[in-house]
């Protein structure tokens, strides 16, 4: 299942940050899409199953999510009656251009914390607790709100969501993407080189050598950096990889087991199992079901 590009109208032609709206419709979007602006979602009625990265989960009426930058997700819903003239899919939306936002605040505070956070959602939140119920306060206010009441809001909103109370992931962090991968230093150059060379077979000299290092000092540095061995490690980007490509692909999960580096299917298996606690067929077979419900 492919992801595709969607350009948000709303906020290409204005050149606004933000912008906030209610969407009612018979059932939500079945399209898999990803655009480079933020999204917070409240699901105000309706009840499904959203995909946002390599999180499958059911939502219900009162879920609050926030997507980051560039993240494909989708909503799909389930009809409760059946009848399309129905509005059961109602929500409420802020889509945030990150990269405008922070431009037009670097004059006036430091935008680091805020970048940070944007980074960081793309891994995908979820909202709770008492955090939930003040965001989906305020983003009902703002859709009556204009000009500077309506700015006020949003940076509340902004406040809250940098806070990392009550905020959960829902998805793990890239291991890669965790480090620098510029190669330039001893930890950004083997990041780099994992990075370029994981779908390859990668040995422990190898690895020890771009670091500098002897193997057995390379294997207590390694471990003190990431706190897991270097074999899981590589088995983490190589299966985040095979997420990706089952998502966003139809390749046969054989070749997919090839194109992130392993020539044992058996052992691919085993290593997408342990980290996802399901197998890669059960992981693209949940979405497969979903399209065919939908289809």
């Amino acid at each position: 299942m492919k992801p595709n590009f969607a350009i948000l109208s709303d906020l290409a032609h204005a050149r606004k940050s933000f912008v906030v709206k209610k969407i009612a419709r018979s059932s939500f979007s079945t399209d898999f899409h990803f655009h480079k602006e933020c999204q917070l979602v409240h699901v105000v009625s309706g009840s499904g199953v959203r995909i946002i990265g390599q999180s499958v989960e059911r939502f219900e009426k009162g879920d609050l999510t926030f997507v980051g930058p560039n993240v494909p997700h989708v909503w799909y819903s389930e009809s409760e009656s059946g009848n399309p003239e129905t509005l059961e899919a109602i929500s409420l939306a802020l889509y945030i251009d990150s990269e405008l936002l922070c431009e037009q605040m670097s004059g006036l505070v430091d935008v680091k914390k805020v970048q940070g956070f944007f980074n960081e959602s793309q891994r995908g939140l979820k909202i709770h607790g008492n955090k939930k119920e003040q965001v989906v306060d305020i983003l009902q206010e703002m859709l009556e709100q204009k000009e500077i009441h309506l700015l006020s809001s949003f940076l509340r909103i902004l406040a809250h969501l940098s806070d990392p109370e009550e905020l959960t992931y829902l998805n793990a962090p890239d291991p890669i993407s965790t480090y620098s991968i510029k190669p330039h230093g001893r930890i950004p150059k083997l990041m780099y080189y994992i990075h370029q060379n994981f779908k390859e077979d990668i040995s422990l000299e190898n690895a020890a050598s771009v670091a500098g290092l002897q193997i057995h000092a390379f294997c207590r540095y390694f471990k003190a950096l990431t706190n897991r061995t270097f074999s899981e490690f590589l088995n983490d980007v190589r299966i985040g990889y095979a997420c990706k490509l089952l998502h966003q692909s139809d390749l046969p999960i054989t070749q997919i087991a090839l194109e992130c580096g392993y020539s044992n299917i058996s052992y691919f298996n085993r290593c997408f199992k342990k980290i996802n606690k399901m197998s890669p067929k059960e992981f693209r077979d949940s979405l497969e079901t979903r399209n065919r419900r939908k289809g």
